[in-house]
């Protein structure tokens, strides 16, 4: 199969200044992590303070700890690394990032200030719904194009967790009001397109990342009409995770064959993965390419 080169929209030294900004936990080694059960636990908890601070995470017995007021078990992660030394480290790893992206999200205050507008599945936000035992209303999804819908967030640099009806009466505002706001917000965070993405030579990909969730910028179509235009009026995009779209200037087989290679990569590699369906640019919407 066809691999087209990546040109990212943002250099190796950002990309490095990001992850110390947003404090990624340094990849554990598979001999550095404990066989014993009390080792393993204080070994977690030494990478989830590294993320959250020390005062917020503490052991209170072999395989548990208290994230703040939380009581979080490492049972099950423990049972894998037995199991499989060779996936231990990038267990942790993922457990330790993704632990820690859900405890900053559940203390993100309900501000007019932080409200975004999310582009997610809506499996991904079905299956928060059934997380947390609310209906296919508690978030108030709305479909955007093929698989992905809308939805309003608090989003923060660090974190973000979706709006729930209690934040609905804390903000003062309705439904359609909240939308408004979170999306008046989110197109005063981001660049123009232009700005981030350079359009994308024959046999390459380009990429836009950044800090801010990049398939936001999906909702404002006509944003992308300049970078269409120059591209010869052909631009097919995809959201393969939270923070990354990547796109082609060509609509042959083989430049879509190698963009959905390339997607899946970032979706493999990714603990936040979005999407593999590719969109085709048009002045009338965004159309899902077969």
């Amino acid at each position: 199969m066809p691999v087209l080169r990546i040109r990212s929209a943002s250099s190796l030294a950002a990309a490095a200044a990001l992850s110390c900004a947003l404090g990624a936990p340094a990849f554990a080694q598979v001999g550095g992590v404990p066989h014993d059960a009390s080792g393993f636990t204080e070994y977690v908890a030494s990478l989830l303070r590294q993320q959250l601070g020390g005062e917020t995470v503490a052991v209170r017995e072999p395989l548990v700890l208290g994230i703040a007021a939380q009581r979080t078990k490492l049972d099950k992660l423990y049972a894998g690394c037995e199991s499989n030394r060779g996936n231990c480290a990038d267990d942790v790893n993922v457990f330790v990032k993704t632990t820690a992206e859900q405890f900053r999200a559940s203390t993100i205050p309900a501000t007019r200030e932080s409200l975004r507008l999310a582009v997610r599945t809506a499996a991904s936000v079905q299956q928060a719904q059934r997380d947390n035992r609310g209906d296919a209303t508690t978030y108030r999804p709305r479909p955007f194009v093929g698989p992905l819908v809308t939805v309003p967030v608090f989003d923060t640099t660090r974190a973000t967790r979706l709006i729930s009806e209690k934040d609905y009466k804390t903000l003062n505002l309705s439904v359609d009001q909240a939308r408004e706001e979170a999306r008046k917000n989110t197109y005063n965070a981001l660049p123009q397109v232009l700005q981030t993405a350079k359009p994308a030579p024959s046999g390459e990909v380009g990429r836009i990342d950044g800090t801010v969730p990049q398939p936001s910028r999906l909702i404002f179509i006509d944003d992308w009409k300049p970078l269409a235009d120059a591209q010869h009026g052909v631009l097919i995009v995809a959201a393969p995770d939270n923070g990354t779209v990547l796109y082609i200037g060509e609509d042959s087989p083989t430049a879509i064959d190698a963009l959905r290679a390339q997607v899946r990569e970032v979706m493999g590699k990714s603990p936040n993965p979005l999407s593999d369906v590719l969109l085709r640019w048009s002045s009338s919407g965004w159309q899902v390419v077969p």
